[in-house]
């Protein structure tokens, strides 16, 4: 299991942050998700091999949001 830390752009409220939850918790490979509104920040736990930092990016930019991927 390998967590990715994303900063995530665009989001204002709770129904934000669940929208930002639900698009990255169905990509393939994702086993968990957190999101914090207050520090625009995203917690995922993926599968390695299943899934990567880029592929989540581009899933939450589909959504209408931005995200960056924050080093460890």
């Amino acid at each position: 299991m390998q967590t990715v830390k994303l900063r995530i752009g665009g989001m204002h409220c709770g129904g934000c942050a669940e929208i930002v939850r639900h698009v990255l918790e169905q990509e393939p490979g994702v086993k968990g998700c957190s999101i914090s509104l207050e520090h625009a920040l995203a917690r995922v736990a993926i599968e390695p091999g299943q899934s990567s930092a880029e592929q989540l990016e581009r899933a939450v930019s589909r959504a209408g949001y931005t995200a960056e991927r924050l080093a460890e």
